[in-house]
C-alpha cells in the first residue's frame, strides 16, 4: 500500500475512533445503571487513547503535510445518524451493549485486514495493536451482553454447568 493510501486509512481510523469516543460517551449519558456508566465512560476513554496513538502515528508519517477533513470507516455509519443532534433514544443497555459489540468486531476485522495490507511494519503493527485493543473491547462487551443474559459464562469461562457444579 502506498504512502497516500496509508495516510488516507490512519485518517479515517482517526474518524472512526472519534465517531466510537462519541458513541460511549453518549451512551453513559443515557444509562440509568452506574456500572454500565463507568463501563461505557472507560470505552470512550480507551478510543481516546487509540485516538492519540493513531495521531502520534500520523503526526509522525505527515511531518507538515497538511491534512484533509476525511469521513471515518463505515463501522459506526448507523450510530452517526443517531448521535447528530439531540441525546439518541438508546433503549435499553443490552441493545447498546449489542450495538457496541457489533460495532467493535467489525473495527476489529477492519483492522486486522489492513494490517494485512501494509509492508511497512511500523504500519502493520499499528493495526495489529488496534486490533488486539477492539479485541479486548470485544471480550469486554461480551462478558457484559453474558452477564446480562445470564448464561454462566463471563470472559468466556464457564462460572457454572448444567448440574450446578462451579467450573
Amino acid at each position: 500500500m502506498d504512502r497516500e493510501a496509508l495516510i488516507r486509512n490512519i485518517q479515517r481510523a482517526i474518524q472512526t475512533e472519534r465517531d466510537g469516543n462519541l458513541y460511549y460517551m453518549r451512551a453513559a449519558e443515557a444509562t440509568k445503571d452506574s456500572k454500565a456508566e463507568a463501563m461505557f465512560n472507560q470505552l470512550a476513554r480507551d478510543e481516546l487513547y487509540h485516538i492519540n496513538v493513531l495521531e502520534d502515528f500520523y503526526s509522525d508519517l505527515l511531518q507538515n503535510v497538511p491534512g484533509e477533513r476525511v469521513e471515518g470507516f463505515p463501522i459506526f455509519e448507523d450510530r452517526k445518524k443517531e448521535l447528530g443532534g439531540a441525546m439518541p433514544e438508546f433503549g435499553n443497555d443490552y441493545e447498546v451493549l449489542q450495538k457496541a459489540l457489533s460495532d467493535e468486531i467489525e473495527a476489529r476485522d477492519y483492522y486486522r485486514k489492513k494490517a494485512g495490507q501494509f509492508e511497512e511494519i511500523k504500519a502493520k503493527d499499528l493495526f495489529l495493536d488496534l486490533a488486539e485493543m477492539e479485541e479486548g473491547h470485544v471480550r469486554l462487551l461480551q462478558a457484559e451482553i453474558d452477564f446480562l443474559e445470564k448464561t454462566g459464562f463471563y470472559f468466556d469461562h464457564m462460572e457454572f454447568d448444567v448440574e450446578g457444579e462451579k467450573g
